[in-house]
């Protein structure tokens, strides 16, 4: 049974209109007849809570992402379509979503203590191809377009890159998902006490010899399996996990002069296999925005990087007491993209001289055990997102980003909504049967899920491609 407005999000009974990419419900880029009709066609259908759907139902209807579809959401579409102007999905055209996905489980059965989230159909395994193909449909359905898998490499993890292979690359529906990788850094370099030394010798060759690699996985998803690989400025996205751990020594400007040079060899082994330079997204947001003034070896190791984000928003780690998603957190999570804004303001990569981007994370919770939590709602989640959303279009993209929507360096607003399937660190957004960091669900563990598709839609992008000018 679908669950009603009851306690959720009041979008439905406060909004005339909608984002114009919400109102585009049939996905073809044009505001108009087709979505009102599509709209009426689905007209009091629910989808119930099952992984798949109830028959009949159209999940691209489900505007408010509560479950249904009822005259409420039919008249948000009318008016939207009406008042739109011709050109606003190419002045705000439909966001990219990226979510974290993990192809490490290798065992059918993991003990509870290793699970912070319960994928809500049980246990799964990464190689199962049909696990994966319900996988890219839900995401599809709840607007995630881009998966970065995480990369590790065979030394280390020897059953992760032909987990992928047997299970992500070979759903059915592969052809519906972008490809991004998330380089797991912390764990595939070397480390002296969980920081990367780059004057070692050891450091150089294995990022060389792991950017080829990643290089290689990138070539399988464009040529190999019908996924498409996210490009920006027309280079693939590899996003760094870890990388504010980069740099052993940070007075020693040295390290950092070398940092670089390692980073620009290791750019160039992987344009040798893959025939385009990686666009690099450096998990730097939260260094840059921890001071008004970032100290020079923050600014140096940023610099060696395309773009900028935060792996979750919040560094949890520290606090020594539980959170709550409200806000005042939300307040907390908007200063520090402003402050960090302002840091990058003049910073340029150091190799292509074009402004570094930042990425805001959305991700919606932490719960790890033994470690402080993050605690959230549907409704406070959906608030949170619309929150920093508002920040990046209103206040960030048209300042730092004019008239650069729509264009091959930034196709859309891009977004970090953390991780699809981590069960171990509890910010997973997989429908759940359980999930630490989840109080009070009112949708049956969809609630993270139908945040999501309030704020994005349905992701347009499985059945077309992303606009460039």
């Amino acid at each position: 049974m679908a669950v009603g407005a009851s306690g959720i999000s009041s979008l439905a009974q406060t909004e005339t209109t909608l984002a114009p990419y919400l109102a585009d419900v049939d996905g073809d880029g044009r505001l108009g007849a087709g979505d009102i009709q599509l709209m009426v066609q689905a007209i009091s259908t629910d989808r119930g809570f099952g992984l798949v759907p109830n028959t009949g139902f159209d999940h691209r209807a489900d505007v408010f992402g509560r479950g249904v579809v009822g005259q409420a959401e039919v008249d948000a579409v009318i008016r939207t379509v009406q008042s739109a102007d011709p050109l606003a999905l190419r002045i705000a055209p439909r966001p990219l979503t990226v979510a974290w996905h993990y192809g490490w489980y290798d065992q059918l059965r993991r003990p509870l203590l290793q699970q912070t989230v319960r994928y809500f159909a049980g246990d799964y395994l990464s190689n199962d191809a049909t696990v994966e193909t319900g996988f890219n449909d839900l995401k599809n359905e709840f607007g995630i377009t881009v998966d970065a898998l995480s990369w590790i490499p065979s030394r280390i993890t020897p059953t992760i890159l032909e987990n992928y292979r047997a299970g992500y690359f070979g759903a059915s529906n592969a052809e519906t998902r972008h490809v991004a990788l998330l380089y797991e850094s912390i764990l595939a370099l070397p480390s002296v006490g969980g920081r990367v030394d780059f004057r070692s010798p050891a450091v150089d060759e294995t990022l060389a010899e792991d950017f080829a690699a990643m290089a290689e996985t990138m070539v399988e998803a464009r040529d190999r399996y019908p996924t498409r690989v996210l490009l920006l400025d027309g280079r693939p996205v590899i996003f760094i996990f870890a990388s504010h751990s980069w740099g052993l020594n940070q007075r020693d400007g040295g390290e950092f002069l070398r940092m670089a040079t390692v980073v620009g060899q290791a750019r160039e082994a992987f344009n040798q296999v893959y025939g385009e330079l990686p666009y690099l997204v450096g998990e730097e947001l939260l260094p840059l925005a921890s001071t008004a003034t970032p100290s020079p070896d923050r600014i140096s190791r940023a610099s060696v990087f395309d773009a900028v984000y935060t792996y979750h928003a919040a560094n949890l780690k520290t606090s020594a007491t539980p959170f709550e998603m409200n806000e005042a957190y939300g307040r907390l999570q908007r200063l520090r993209l402003e402050r960090a804004a302002q840091a990058m303001q003049g910073l340029r990569n150091r190799f292509s001289s074009e402004r570094v981007l930042m990425i805001p994370s959305l991700a919606g919770g932490f719960a790890k055990h033994g470690l402080p939590i993050l605690n959230t709602t549907r409704p406070a989640l959906a608030d949170y997102l619309k929150l920093l959303m508002r920040f990046n279009n209103e206040r960030y993209l048209p300042i730092e980003w004019p008239s650069a929507i729509g264009s091959a360096k930034l196709p859309a607003p891009i977004y970090t909504l953390g991780s699809w399937n981590e069960e171990y660190e509890g910010h997973a957004v997989f429908p759940a049967r359980f999930n630490l960091a989840l109080k009070d669900s009112e949708q049956f563990g969809f609630d993270f899920a139908m945040a999501i598709k309030e704020a994005f839609g349905w992701n347009h992008y499985a059945e077309r491609e992303i606009d460039t000018r």
